[in-house]
């Protein structure tokens, strides 16, 4: 008999990074075959970002060009259902709450295919935000046969929500299995973008929810804290959506102590990561990797859906409002940073194994 055939797939970067110990740990598992896919969502993105982790995808969509969030969608779902039948995947894996990762759920359902979803069970207290990845998730479960939650809060959604129990494997979060290799990885880095001095704040802004005014706030934020803290400066790796980007050069390009990079690679993302004072972010990764650096983190969101960072005090979350920004940078910057959290079982987000874990319950699931 021919070995079960697992598609793995990817659509943006963060599900490269949070997808590389599974891909790699399900390689490596005998009596599997698998098959990575890039999904076409950010196609040369998703290149990239593999070759930097030294991993190869088996197959790549063509890039996705549509006019709406509904139209990609439903062009993902087609090629990510053509590839698995062509395939003859016995189980589809996907990661998170993009588009990437609800196309490749219907597809599974279209098919009949047993869903794998990594980082199962992150919910926010509002059903619609952050729009779309909170209903992309919520929409997700209810067609998940195998929930990995990176979180023991995450698992108890999932409980929450009547998934059995049988179902639901509390296995940490993924990233932290490719952060502990970055940390102990003792090879020099230079950081030629690093601003002359005393004190860095790393800045990245993404989310759907802060377009527009959300955007002009924070950068505002931004140029009045750098107007307070003369010793401090700001790198920040702009989005490609040029929907983000060019409010964020509006704003911060012409300021001396501010650099505006392309999006970086992993390790030297996090060795400037590392070596910041303070982070001002809406992303959902930086919330996980930050406390295992030491690194306070400011979350310019209403809501988050990793409530564990904050209960920690390693995250702060702030409204949209520049005074209320300020007051909490302010804050952060003259406090001592969060000891660094532990790469050990008893960690929030895990201990930096829960590649192996998920491929072994996969394994285990379609012998």
């Amino acid at each position: 008999m021919s070995a079960p055939r697992v598609l793995v797939v990817a659509g943006t970067r963060p599900e490269c990074l949070k997808l590389a110990s599974v891909v790699r740990a399900l390689r490596a598992q005998p009596g599997l075959a698998t098959q990575l896919l890039n999904s076409g969502q950010h196609a040369a993105m998703v290149e990239r970002t593999f070759a930097h982790l030294d991993l190869r995808c088996d197959l790549t969509a063509p890039q996705i060009v549509a006019a709406s969030l509904s139209h990609a969608l439903v062009a993902l779902r087609e090629q990510i259902r053509q590839v698995a039948r062509r395939g003859g995947s016995a189980l589809i894996v996907s990661q998170g709450d993009t588009s990437t990762a609800y196309a490749a759920a219907l597809a599974a359902r279209d098919l009949g295919l047993p869903l794998a979803h990594v980082e199962a069970g992150l919910r926010t207290s509002h059903p619609y935000r952050p729009f779309p990845e909170e209903l992309f998730r919520r929409r997700i479960a209810p067609i998940a046969r195998l929930h990995f939650a990176p979180t023991a809060h995450a698992a108890a959604n999932l409980r929450g929500e009547g998934v059995a129990e049988e179902r639901i494997f509390d296995v940490g979060n993924s990233v932290i299995d490719l952060l502990r290799e970055q940390v102990e990885d003792t090879r020099p880095l230079a950081l030629p973008f690093l601003p002359e001095t005393a004190r860095q704040v790393t800045l990245t802004l993404h989310r759907r929810e802060n377009y527009g005014r959300g955007l002009d706030l924070v950068c505002t934020a931004v140029l009045q804290l750098l107007e307070r803290h003369e010793d401090i400066g700001v790198v920040c790796p702009v989005h490609p959506n040029p929907a983000v980007g060019h409010r964020i050069r509006r704003h911060l390009a012409r300021h001396p102590r501010v650099r505006l990079v392309d999006p970086l690679d992993y390790r030297p993302f996090i060795a400037l990561l590392g070596q910041s004072r303070l982070a001002i972010t809406d992303s959902g990764g930086i919330q996980e990797e930050a406390p295992y650096l030491g690194t306070p983190v400011l979350v310019v969101r209403e809501n988050t859906e990793r409530p564990e960072s904050v209960a920690l005090g390693a995250a702060t979350l702030v409204p949209l409002k520049v005074d209320r920004i300020l007051a909490e940078a302010d804050r952060l910057l003259s406090t001592p940073p969060p000891a660094r959290l532990a790469f050990a079982p008893g960690s929030p987000y895990g201990d930096g194994r829960s590649g192996l874990r998920i491929a072994r319950t996969i394994a285990d699931f379609l012998a």
